[in-house]
């Protein structure tokens, strides 16, 4: 195997660790949906925007709010569909932090994962040799 088909396939690992750490990541900020929480939303806006507390859904940061125009007061809706469509606010700065949040813990799950099969690994060279 010549230098660049190593280097080639180590890319090639660590893109696949990494689309893996993705879509875990996804995963569980779609699963956080069933966190209930609430955030400060502009409730009327008639000359100056006045805010309240809205039901929202997300962790750590609760990140899909129930947005007081189109979907009835009270209620998010998370199906994947509902949310697609907009039919309630997605907060897009506190979606990032919680993305990145997630992404963070599947790759220290992962490293994690990877020293302890390391350390729980038979030494070839500590193994007693049968004759």
């Amino acid at each position: 195997m010549t230098r660049m088909e190593a280097l080639a396939r180590k890319l090639a690992s660590h893109l696949t660790s990494f689309g893996l750490a993705s879509l875990l990541a996804a995963t569980l900020t779609y699963i956080s949906l069933a966190v209930p929480g609430r955030v400060s939303a502009v409730c009327a806006n008639v000359g100056t925007p006045i805010y309240c507390p809205v039901l929202a859904y997300g962790f750590p940061l609760p990140f899909l709010a129930d947005n007081q125009g189109i979907s009835p007061v009270g209620s998010v809706a998370r199906d994947p569909l509902s949310v697609l469509i907009g039919e309630d606010d997605i907060l897009w700065g506190r979606l990032a932090i919680n993305a990145l949040f997630w992404m963070l813990v599947s790759i220290a799950a992962r490293l994690l994962w990877l020293r302890r099969r390391r350390n729980h690994a038979p030494d070839s060279k500590n193994e007693l040799s049968v004759p």
